[in-house]
């Protein structure tokens, strides 16, 4: 198409990305930049990693005097973090499955954030969800819900990991208690792997 056929009408406009190849092409390119979002969310949270492990090898040896340990700084915790949501996304339990099946589930990842004091105080919801959008791993299998972790009041979820016991009043059976407990230990684990 050129300028003049436009003028003259010839052009019957954008019919959306069924007709229009732009709009098809946009949409390619739209696909295209989340997944490149992806990798590369990915690819910094292995490299703080590398590094953290780095100055773990560093500490554990007695070589901190020699070599500085690399400065760990607040983004490459949050990189770190995702990284270690996106490993427990992958994780799977006993049976074959999912560990992380609910949405729920974010409430074991908010309490373990918390008991690790990684930037979110205890009954901080909001600070949470602002901590969330940092964190959260591109095309999360399980995207973190508002509503879903509001829900750890109706529960004794809030108090620290350490002190969470089954209590029947909460729960009508020990199914939903366990797959709970089942889930921060597996993301304090990985935390715990990745120096956090």
């Amino acid at each position: 198409m050129n300028l003049s056929e436009e003028k003259t009408g010839n052009w019957a406009g954008c019919q959306g990305a069924t007709c229009c190849p732009l709009a098809s092409e946009l949409k390619k390119c739209e696909e295209r930049i989340k997944q490149v979002e992806y990798n590369i969310g990915r690819k910094c949270g292995k490299l703080s990693l590398l590094l953290m492990q780095a100055a773990a090898l560093i500490s554990e040896s007695g070589l901190s005097e020699l070599v500085a340990p690399p400065n760990v700084n607040r983004l490459e915790k949050e990189n770190v973090i995702r990284e270690c949501i996106r490993q427990l996304m992958e994780s799977h339990d006993g049976k074959g499955g999912f560990l992380m099946k609910r949405k729920c589930h974010w409430q074991a990842i908010y309490r373990i954030i918390v008991d690790k004091e990684l930037g979110v105080a205890n009954g901080d919801y909001e600070g949470f969800l602002q901590l969330t959008g940092m964190i959260e791993p591109v095309g999360c299998r399980i995207p973190f819900s508002v509503s879903a972790l509001k829900q750890i009041s109706k529960t004794n979820f809030t108090k620290p990991f350490a002190k969470w016991v089954y209590d029947p009043v909460y729960f009508k059976t020990r199914s939903p208690y366990d797959q709970m407990v089942a889930v921060a230990a597996k993301f304090k684990e990985i935390l715990e792997e990745h120096g956090l």
